[in-house]
């Protein structure tokens, strides 16, 4: 990710990166559930299945793959623009969680990684949770993941681009 980030600079994210499925979502705020997970409230679902932990229920609910059927194919036109949405859309979150909750548990992980039907399309997920003492990370030895570009982000790392 930092090649990734080095390349394909940052700076000035706004909320008109976002794309406007997921600037609604952003816009609906966070809310706690009864197991009290932190959840972006327009993507709890109407139905849901038991979870065994804070950390599943949270990943399931919050992480969604990025929106990019508008972008171009082309991995070098492509790259730049996935980043900005998915980091316009993290850092908007976070800042929200922040608004929410009043502390900074809330991480967001942003992973590129090659997708698509023959795995040959730059894709992108975004997701949030929390860190809970008791369970693994979200993404265990995050140094050591080979197949992906994974950033793990604070609401306190939005300035990085700036």
């Amino acid at each position: 990710m930092t090649r990734l980030l080095s390349d394909h600079p940052l700076a000035e994210l706004t909320d008109e990166d976002i794309p406007p499925s997921l600037r609604r979502v952003k816009e609906k705020g966070w809310s706690y559930t009864p197991n009290g997970s932190r959840v972006l409230t327009g993507l709890i679902p109407k139905a849901t299945p038991p979870y065994v932990e804070v950390l599943q229920e949270e990943t399931w609910i919050n992480g969604r793959g990025m929106p990019c059927h508008d972008l171009p194919r082309a991995e070098s036109e492509r790259t730049g623009p996935l980043l900005r949405r998915c980091f316009a859309y993290a850092f908007a979150c976070l800042v929200e969680a922040e608004r929410r909750f009043g502390d900074q548990e809330v991480l967001a992980y942003v992973i590129l990684s090659l997708g698509g039907l023959d795995d040959d399309l730059l894709t992108a997920t975004v997701t949030f949770c929390t860190r809970d003492p008791n369970t693994k990370p979200y993404i265990f030895d995050i140094e050591n993941v080979r197949d992906a570009a994974v950033a793990e982000l604070t609401v306190s790392d939005r300035d990085m681009g700036r």
